[in-house]
C-alpha cells in the first residue's frame, strides 16, 4: 500500500483539485451505475489511493469492493450511507470501518430494506391513482442491485417519455411536494448514529448544506447527534464552494468533530461528478485512523 501511494503521489499535480481519499461513493448496489470493480479501476485512473463504498442503506457491494481493492493494492474502507428523516428534512448518516460480521447491524439493515420496499409500493399506488402504471418488474431492471430508489423511478419515467428530465421527475412527481411523493418511514438520525457506533464504526454527518440552510437547525442537529456518538462532519463535498467548505470546517471545529469528504459519485446518475473530485488529503485521513486507534 505504501508503494502504491508513493507511485500515485508523483501524479499529484496532474489533476486539478486532486483528492487522495474519496469517502463517499455509490455503486449499482444502490443508485450508482458502476460496479465495485469499475469503481476501483476508475479511482486508480483518477489517482485516488483510498476510498469507501457508501451505498444507501446496504452493504451488498462492500465485500466485493474490498476484494477488488485488495487485488489492486488500494486502501479500502467498508462504508454505508443511512437515509434518515425528521421534520421534512432528509438527513444522511455516513458510517465507516464497519464490522460486517455484526448480525444485529445486518438485521437492522434488513428492516431498512423492508421499509424502503413498503415506501416504493406506496409510490407505485400513487402513480396508479393519477393514471400512470409502473411495471414493477421493468422498474427492477433499472436497479441491478438490492435497492430501488427514487432515482430509479426517475430513470424509468424518463425512459417511458413521461418526463423530459430527471429534474422534472423529482419536481413534478418524486420530490417533496410532488404528486407521488411518499415520506420515508420515520427513521431518526440518532438511531443511525447509534447503529454505527454499536457496530464499532466511525460516524459522519453527510453534506450538511443539503440538509438545511438554517444554521440554527444544523447546530441543534449536530449537538444532538454528538451526544449519540457523532465523530465527524462531511465538510469536503463535490458541490460545495470553497467558502462553504470553510464554513462547515468551522462547524466541525466548534463541536470538536473530525472532517470527512467525498465526491458522492453515482456514475451516470449524477452528471459532472467524478471520483476524487472531493475528499481528503491522505494526511487528513490519517487523523481519522489515529482517532480510531485511540
Amino acid at each position: 500500500t505504501t508503494l502504491f501511494r508513493s507511485f500515485f503521489l508523483s501524479f499529484y499535480y496532474l489533476k486539478e483539485n486532486f483528492m487522495e481519499v474519496d469517502m463517499h461513493i455509490h455503486t449499482i448496489e444502490s443508485d450508482g451505475t458502476y460496479t465495485p470493480e469499475e469503481i476501483i479501476v476508475r479511482a486508480i485512473k483518477n489517482n485516488v489511493i483510498a476510498l469507501a463504498i457508501t451505498d444507501h442503506d446496504t452493504v451488498s457491494g462492500v465485500e466485493k469492493g474490498k476484494e477488488i481493492a485488495d487485488k489492486y493494492g488500494m486502501e479500502f474502507i467498508k462504508g454505508i450511507e443511512i437515509s434518515c428523516n425528521e421534520d421534512n428534512l432528509e438527513i444522511h448518516i455516513l458510517g465507516y470501518f464497519l464490522n460486517l460480521d455484526d448480525k444485529k447491524f445486518l438485521s437492522e439493515l434488513d428492516e431498512l430494506e423492508k421499509a424502503r420496499d413498503k415506501r416504493n409500493r406506496k409510490i407505485i399506488e400513487k402513480f396508479e391513482k393519477i393514471g400512470i402504471i409502473i411495471d414493477i418488474e421493468e422498474l427492477k431492471s433499472f436497479a441491478p442491485g438490492k435497492i430501488i430508489s427514487r432515482l430509479h423511478f426517475a430513470n424509468y419515467l424518463l425512459e417511458k417519455g413521461i418526463v423530459s428530465s430527471k429534474n422534472e421527475a423529482f419536481s413534478k412527481y418524486l420530490g417533496n411536494g410532488g404528486l407521488t411523493y411518499v415520506p420515508k418511514e420515520n427513521f431518526p438520525p440518532e438511531r443511525a448514529v447509534r447503529m454505527i457506533k454499536e457496530n464499532g464504526g466511525f460516524v459522519s454527518l453527510a453534506h450538511p448544506k443539503l440538509i438545511t440552510l438554517n444554521d440554527e437547525v444544523l447546530n441543534n442537529l449536530i449537538v444532538r447527534l454528538k451526544e449519540c456518538g457523532l465523530d465527524a462532519l462531511e465538510t469536503q463535498y463535490s458541490s460545495f464552494t470553497k467558502l462553504e467548505k470553510q464554513k462547515y470546517k468551522r462547524f466541525a471545529k466548534k463541536y470538536g468533530l473530525l472532517i470527512t469528504g467525498g465526491s458522492d459519485f453515482h456514475g451516470e446518475n449524477r452528471e459532472g461528478v467524478d471520483l476524487g473530485d472531493a475528499g481528503l488529503e491522505y494526511s487528513q485521513f490519517e487523523k481519522i485512523k489515529k482517532y480510531l486507534k485511540r
